[in-house]
This record gives C-alpha cells, sequence and structure tokens, in this order.
C-alpha cells in the first residue's frame, strides 16, 4: 500500500506528458512528420485585435489557425483517413474517387465516363456542339497558315483511365441526354481531316493483350505505355511532312517501382493513408528506351502544349535524341525547356506568335475528360495571333474593357473591387473570355466558313529573323553592326535585316566593314551636336538633364546626338 502513491505519480506524470506532448510537438517539431500530400491552404496566425475579438472573427481566426498547427496533425490525419478507408472504402481526398478493389480514379474521370462532365461546363448539349464545332474550324484554319508557314499543328488525346477500366468504377448511372465529347472531337477531326492522335480506343483494344495495366491501379496516369505514345506521334509527325524521324526501339520491361517517380500511385498520394495499399504496379522498362537514326533520319523542333500526361513521356524517351529542340507549355501557363526541362519561364511574357513559327511541329495535347472544356481559347488565341498583330488586336480589348467597366452584372462578379489605377489588369481576363468564345463579333475578317485571307505582318518578320538565326555567320556581324550603333538592342538590329530582307533591300550583312560605318555614325552624330546648339529650348532641357545626372552639358548634348542618329538609322530615315 506505500507504493501506490509512487504508481500515482508516475500515472500523473505520463498523462501530463501525453496531454503536453502535441503541445511541444506544435511548438518545436523535435518529431519529424511525413508531410501531407495535396494542396492545402493555410491560415495566417491571427493578430489580436479587441474589435475582432468583439464581434468574435478572433476566435473563428484562431480556431482554424490552432487546427492546422496542432502537434502531430499529419500522422493523426493519416490515421484516420485509413480508418476511413479500411472500413468503409471512403476518403475524403476530394480529387480522388473510390472504386471497386482499390481502384482510383479523378473525379472529373469518373463524371465523364457517366455524360455528366459535359454540362458543367455548357448549359446544354447544343451550346457545346456549337462550341466545338467552332474551335474545330478554328484549329482547321490555324493548322492551314500554319502550314503555309511550313508549321504542322495536330491534336493528340491521351487515354482516360474510367474508359479503359470502367470495370472497377463506382456504381453510377449514365446520362444519356449527353455526348461524350472526346469521342466527338475525334469525329469532326475524322470528318475535316483535321491530324490527331486518340489514345483511349487503341488502349481499349490492347488492355487484355498486356499483363499489366496501362494505367495504374493507384495513379491517374500512364507511365511505362506512354512510350508506345511518343512513337505514334512521331510516326504521324513524319507521315505529315513526308520525312524519316529517328525510330524509337522499345526493350523489355520488368515490374518495379522508381523510388524517384510517383507516376504509379499518386492518388494514392492524395488519400494521405498512414499505410501503402496493396495494388499491382505498372512496368518500368528494363533497359533505357533508345532511339535509332540513320542517313534519312530528321530531327525537328517540336512545341508541346498540354497537361501533366506529358511528363511521363519525356521521362521514358530520350527527348534530346529524338528531337532536336522541345518545348513544352504546362496548361499554356508555365514553359519548360532547356536540358532535361530545367528552366522555366511564364507563357503570359513569351511572344506567342514568335514560337508558334519557330517550331516544325506544335502538338495540342489534352485527355478526355478535359476536352469537355474544348480548347480552353488555345484555338481562338493562335487563329488570333496568325491573322492579326497587337496593334490591330489592341484597341479592341480596350473597347471591350471599357465597356465592361461601366456594366454593373460584370463588376458585381469580381473578387475586389475595380481599380482605378489596375482596371484593364482586373477586366482583361474577361475580355479575353468574351473574344475567344465568339472572335467572329470582334474580327469580322473570321466570320465566314472559308479561310480567312488576312495574316498578321509579323509572321514575315518573324520567319525573317528565323531564317537569320539558322547562319550563325549573319548573326555575327549583325551584332558586329550592333556595336557600331549604341544604345540599340540585337533585336532592333534584328528587326532592321528582317524588313531589308522582306523588302529586298541592301543587307546590314553585306554592308562594308565596321569601322567605315562607325565613322559614318561619328560624323553624324558631329553633325546633330551643331545642329542642336542654335536651339535654346532642347539646349535648356540638355542643361536641366545634365544638371540631374551630374554631367556636362557638351557630354549630354552628345548622349542627345547620338540617340537621335540611332533613332533615325533605326527607323531607316539614314542609311549608312
Amino acid at each position: 500500500m506505500k507504493r501506490k502513491p509512487k504508481y500515482d505519480l508516475v500515472l500523473f506524470i505520463l498523462l501530463m506528458v501525453l496531454g503536453f506532448l502535441p503541445m511541444l510537438q506544435g511548438w518545436f517539431h523535435f518529431i519529424p512528420t511525413k508531410p501531407l500530400y495535396g494542396v492545402i491552404e493555410t491560415a495566417e496566425k491571427p493578430e489580436f485585435e479587441l474589435d475582432t475579438y468583439r464581434s468574435g472573427a478572433y476566435a473563428k481566426q484562431a480556431e482554424a489557425y490552432t487546427s492546422e498547427h496542432f502537434g502531430f496533425r499529419e500522422p493523426i490525419i493519416r490515421l484516420y483517413n485509413q480508418y476511413l478507408w479500411d472500413f468503409y472504402n471512403k476518403t475524403y481526398a476530394h480529387d480522388v474517387v473510390a472504386g471497386k478493389k482499390g481502384w482510383l480514379y479523378y473525379p472529373q474521370s469518373v463524371r465523364d465516363y457517366y455524360g455528366q462532365e459535359l454540362l458543367r461546363w455548357h448549359n446544354s448539349t447544343d451550346e457545346a456542339k456549337e462550341k466545338f464545332d467552332r474551335e474545330v474550324k478554328h484549329l482547321n484554319w490555324a493548322r492551314n497558315i500554319l502550314k503555309e508557314n511550313g508549321v504542322d499543328l495536330l491534336v493528340f488525346m491521351a487515354p482516360e483511365k474510367s474508359f479503359i477500366y470502367p470495370e472497377f468504377l463506382p456504381r453510377g448511372e449514365k446520362d444519356t441526354n449527353t455526348f461524350n465529347a472526346c469521342d466527338y472531337f475525334a469525329q469532326r477531326f475524322e470528318e475535316t481531316g483535321f491530324p490527331y492522335i486518340e489514345m483511349t480506343r487503341w488502349f481499349q483494344q490492347i488492355k487484355d493483350t498486356v499483363d499489366y495495366p496501362l494505367i495504374p491501379q493507384a495513379g491517374a496516369h500512364w507511365i511505362f505505355p506512354a512510350v508506345y505514345a511518343v512513337d505514334s506521334l512521331t510516326r504521324l509527325m513524319g507521315d505529315l511532312k513526308g520525312i524519316e524521324l529517328p525510330k524509337i526501339k522499345i526493350g523489355e520491361a520488368y515490374p518495379t517501382r522508381d523510388a524517384d517517380h510517383d507516376y504509379d500511385d499518386d492518388l494514392e498520394l492524395l488519400l494521405n493513408l498512414a499505410f501503402p495499399m496493396r495494388h499491382q504496379y505498372g512496368y518500368f522498362p528494363r533497359h533505357h528506351v533508345s532511339v535509332e537514326h540513320d542517313s534519312t533520319a530528321v530531327k525537328p523542333k517540336v512545341l508541346f502544349i498540354g497537361n501533366s500526361y506529358f511528363w511521363a513521356m519525356q521521362l521514358f524517351v530520350p527527348f534530346q535524341e529524338l528531337f532536336e529542340t522541345s518545348e513544352f507549355w504546362f496548361y499554356s501557363s508555365t514553359a519548360y525547356f532547356g536540358e532535361d526541362f530545367s528552366r522555366t519561364a511564364d507563357v503570359k511574357q513569351l511572344d506567342f506568335l514568335e514560337k508558334m513559327l519557330s517550331f516544325d511541329y506544335v502538338v495540342w495535347f489534352t485527355t478526355g475528360n478535359q476536352i469537355n472544356k474544348g480548347t480552353e481559347g488555345f484555338a481562338e488565341r493562335t487563329l488570333l495571333n496568325l491573322c492579326y498583330n497587337n496593334n490591330e488586336t489592341i484597341p479592341t480589348y480596350d473597347r471591350i474593357i471599357d465597356s465592361l467597366r461601366h456594366d454593373s452584372l460584370t463588376l458585381a462578379t469580381l473578387d475586389t473591387p475595380l481599380s482605378d489605377s489596375n482596371y484593364k489588369e482586373q477586366l482583361w481576363p474577361i475580355a479575353l473570355l468574351l473574344v475567344y468564345d465568339h472572335p467572329e463579333r470582334y474580327f469580322p475578317e473570321i466570320a465566314s466558313d472559308s479561310l480567312p485571307t488576312v495574316r498578321s505582318p509579323r509572321i514575315k518578320e518573324v520567319l525573317a529573323i528565323n531564317e537569320i538565326k539558322k547562319d550563325s555567320v549573319w548573326l555575327w556581324n549583325l551584332a558586329t553592326y550592333q556595336t557600331v550603333i549604341q544604345n540599340a538592342s540585337l533585336e532592333q538590329v534584328l528587326l532592321m535585316e528582317a524588313h531589308n530582307l522582306i523588302d529586298s533591300k541592301p543587307l546590314l550583312r553585306d554592308m562594308p566593314d565596321p569601322e567605315a560605318k562607325r565613322d559614318r555614325v561619328e560624323q553624324l552624330v558631329a553633325a546633330m551636336i551643331e545642329e542642336i546648339k542654335p536651339q535654346t529650348e532642347l539646349m535648356e532641357r540638355i542643361r536641366t538633364i545634365a544638371k540631374e545626372k551630374g554631367i556636362t552639358i557638351e557630354e549630354q548634348t552628345e548622349l542627345a546626338a547620338r540617340w537621335i542618329v540611332n533613332d533615325k538609322i533605326n527607323k531607316g530615315i539614314v542609311v549608312l
């Protein structure tokens, strides 16, 4: 009986440790935990204010913050998710649908199979068909114009898991009053002769001939079968231009997992379970896929614009051996390029037309469920860039934005009040949607059913610059010429040479040596200084600028004279 207090003390200490351990973990994170997967919106730590305390807002913010930052949150959530999965085959992951026998699907893929996805994006099937028909027409027009300039445009539709393995889908009832967008686009492409590849139907045919899942049980994307897609794609590319591309040689494959890539269980990861699921993994190649070249093989330049199915394609196929240059635009938002696609850029900051005309092929690709949204503006953006330049389109967008600025219904949809100084940036996305939805309403030249005759004048400029860049000696000569014209960028000199090429004028490349041109520039600058000195008002401005810069009036006068001479040379007013 005398030892009982010691047991009580031990029990008390143990309870205190267990009670305060989560709090200490939340403060110091002394025990590492596995982070949760998926998109997580974190709540900011609220600052105590009397007004928010009285209104109850502080309590709500503090509760949200605490619920996301208590100790051992991650393992506790994983254990709870494991309990729901093991006992009820249930998950709270918004981007995962649990099928039969542990199979997982994206919810939009399941809805697409049951015919419910189309009407999430369109008010009616008639509206959807009208939009799809218009986009197919615009894709064909864009293809024809690109073809005129040596570029082939084609569409690639990646496989849809729910249509390949419908036997594992959760029970559902098909909507017979709608239609499948992927099938509809494929039909229209066939009718109009637009080049495309649709992988779902082929995968349906071969799924029983292979002893591994073409798309993994716990994943949303393909793994090694992506190699077959690249092989089909390169064969189609060769047929379109009548050339031979390097051939892909596929070796044997064996079942294993690649610890560096989670392509076979990306959906499982979103479940955030405590223990891994038991499932059949896809095959990985025993050897790297090789590319065979012969004397007739041509390595083209290819721009891919599409979704995440691309990553497995470039993972298993050595693109640097297959293509001279390849670039990937992820959902037209981020551009990946360079070795192993390790460099990135914002697509919005790129010259869209210049990029389109710099490749031999442009491949726009999507997945069956995503094409319910159509091309999401890609067809219209490409067509408008090919038909018009910014000087022709910007005024139209400005008029639309000015109209939206005074439209009460539009203003009511904005997340934040319209800013007087930033309203164009706020309303620009809405203006784009209006134009992309019905471009013929704003640009009548493309309102007919026949191929538009209008062409952007920049097409000739871009093609001329591309031709110049192919010749390293020519490019070097222009870089040397740039040193003659101070304050001129290489891009400006390239544009000057492009117009010389287009207008059949003497080329800068063929002009006398740089020293002679430099002497001529210095003569022009000296003469311009003498022209400036008698101009009282201009000299007063030069005196003010010189004082601000901390330089002499003579130095600023020379800078002004040199700028005027350079401007005249750039505009072609003065020819060296």
